[in-house]
């Protein structure tokens, strides 16, 4: 009997210790920080000399000895005459074994630091091969994928199931690269190595598997857009391949698929569906899926989810909200968002986050839009608002680390500054508008953009008020005030407490919703009930917050 006690009370202590850890993990990301190996930061004057061409990565992924060895291939070209030292990054867990280019190249490693030293120095535009073999153990993810690394998992049948996750880290978790969202390679090819039957989803298009000695076998996958080196991404287990087809407006077709585990498979065909469906929706907002020479890819994780570009990391178990008889995934509609907002329209600094994550959210409103009207949409924000802090302003400093940058109100603050925005403009010149940011050259692909970016874009209009405006809503914690005071029977006064700018605003009056324009000196209107300010929230006001 003693001793069942003590099984228990030791089972009892375990999730108690489990559970902190979990709270104590929430918290961290929830207030900003990525554990040990925050990706961005000031560019380097070593790294601003050089740009990343492609990245040509091989790699042998051992799942029962949770090691991993291989070679990475990356082409630069050099920005500045002279160049004889390439400043890497890779995180000091791994040895580095040899380093190649033209010949055997001279090497030190200091800490999560590579220093590449060339046998000639290179010109300005020159181009040249650098090539590092390596090994180790990575590091495993505690809190995926907030706190990322590699999830050694095993499915229901006991099978290895192998995920990896490192927004907040950066690839060089787990291959050598330039560790800084402004440069982004223009292609990748991933040869992945793993025991057979195991399957590899990765970026792009599977180009081959080829067959090796003992049992193994690789995958080779390659993508020819630029990409994120956090969104370079592989995932390892037994899957079924679910299959769909996507037509774009323009007639021509892209594969759906979604890499699902055999003992989820029974549940694969609705979520795909959905899958084909959320794409021709965004199209109406967005314009086409930006990829459309690959796919579209789902893959099952053991985590929440990921905007791996072209596979999409998906671990929300089949979960799905319903409103007003319309059911959907939210989580795979926020990842395949981000194939937009992230993945092509992208940031050259992560202090500038929140444009991924905030239009990637308003996004979830605007397929609510689409699929329960106005009721749905305005649901959805009321959702987002709870989730707004707005302790600490939207972009913090330039230059910024994932750490810095990262927490929730770049998701709920950043939507509902386009919330605010949509009444702003009118649907008319707000749909324009999103549509030209997500499609105009100038701010795709290997144009990445930042925030005076987005201010340029959205504030071009006459009065000046909406880019005061943006500017505070982005730069601080300060919210429009609103007052209302009663000066006679029926009649009200509306003033706007922020001298710096008039706002147009909503007001539910007797005769019904009633558009205004508030200023420090007060507009009236007439009433024979008490009007109501923004009975929509179009705007976060300071007595919300």
């Amino acid at each position: 009997m003693i001793k069942r006690i003590f099984k228990y009370l030791g089972i009892f202590f375990l999730l108690i210790i489990v559970a902190i850890g979990l709270i104590v993990g929430y918290v961290y990301v929830r207030h900003g920080g990525f554990f040990k190996y925050p990706s961005g930061g000031v560019l380097s004057a070593h790294q601003a000399r050089y740009d990343v061409k492609s990245y040509d990565i091989t790699l042998g992924v051992d799942p029962e000895e949770k090691f991993i060895r291989g070679t990475t291939t990356i082409k630069i070209e050099s920005r500045a005459d002279g160049l004889d030292t390439i400043q890497l990054n890779l995180i000091g867990l791994y040895d580095v074994l040899h380093v190649t280019g033209p010949g055997q190249l001279r090497f030190t490693q200091q800490e999560d630091t590579l220093w590449v030293i060339m046998n000639q120095k290179l010109d300005s535009g020159s181009l040249v091969d650098i090539g590092i073999s390596y090994h180790g153990t990575p590091p495993t993810a505690l809190y995926p994928p907030w706190l990322g690394g590699f999830n050694w998992s095993k499915d229901e049948s006991g099978h290895h199931w192998v995920g990896l996750s490192c927004q907040g880290e950066g690839g060089k978790i787990w291959f050598p690269c330039k560790d800084h969202p402004s440069d982004e390679p223009d292609s990748v090819a991933l040869h992945i190595t793993v025991p057979q039957p195991y399957v590899v989803a990765a970026n792009g298009i599977l180009k081959k598997i080829t067959t090796t000695s003992h049992g193994m076998h690789t995958y080779h996958w390659v993508t020819r857009y630029p990409i994120n080196n956090y969104d370079i991404n592989l995932s390892i287990g037994r899957y079924d391949i679910v299959e769909r087809s996507y037509a774009a407006a323009s007639g021509q077709t892209m594969p759906v698929q979604f890499y699902v585990l055999p003992q989820d498979r029974a549940k694969a065909d609705t979520l795909i569906d959905m899958a084909v469906d959320m794409l021709s929706t965004y199209r109406l907002y967005f314009g086409e899926y930006p990829f459309l020479s690959e796919k579209f890819g789902l893959v099952q994780t053991d985590y929440l989810g990921m905007e791996h570009q072209t596979i999409n990391a998906y671990g929300n178990n089949f979960e799905y909200r319903e409103f007003a008889g319309h059911r959907w995934d939210e989580l795979m509609l926020h990842e395949m968002g981000h194939e937009w907002w992230g993945n092509k329209v992208t940031v050259n600094d992560w202090a500038d986050f929140w444009i991924h994550e905030g239009i990637c959210s308003y996004g979830e409103a605007l397929y609510q839009l689409s699929k329960t009207g106005e009721a749905g949409y305005h649901n959805h924000m009321s959702r987002l608002s709870k989730r707004i802090r707005n302790k600490k302003p939207l972009v913090v400093h330039p230059n910024a680390t994932t750490s810095e940058a990262y927490n929730d109100d770049i998701y709920s603050k950043g939507a509902y500054l386009m919330h605010s925005l949509r009444f702003m403009l009118g649907d008319s010149v707000f749909f324009k508008k999103l549509y030209r940011f997500a499609n105009d050259s100038a701010y795709t692909y290997q144009n990445r953009v930042n925030t005076n970016d987005f201010v340029r874009l959205w504030a071009d209009v006459e009065d000046g008020n909406t880019t005061l405006f943006i500017r505070e809503f982005i730069y601080t914690t300060n919210l429009p005030e609103i007052t209302m005071d009663s000066t006679a029977a029926g009649t009200y006064v509306i003033r706007s407490r922020n001298p710096k700018y008039a706002l147009p605003l909503e007001i539910q009056t007797s005769r019904g919703l009633e558009r205004i324009t508030v200023h420090a000196e007060g507009t009236s209107i007439q009433s024979a009930t008490t009007p109501v300010v923004d009975p929509r929230r179009w705007y976060l006001l300071k007595s919300e917050k």
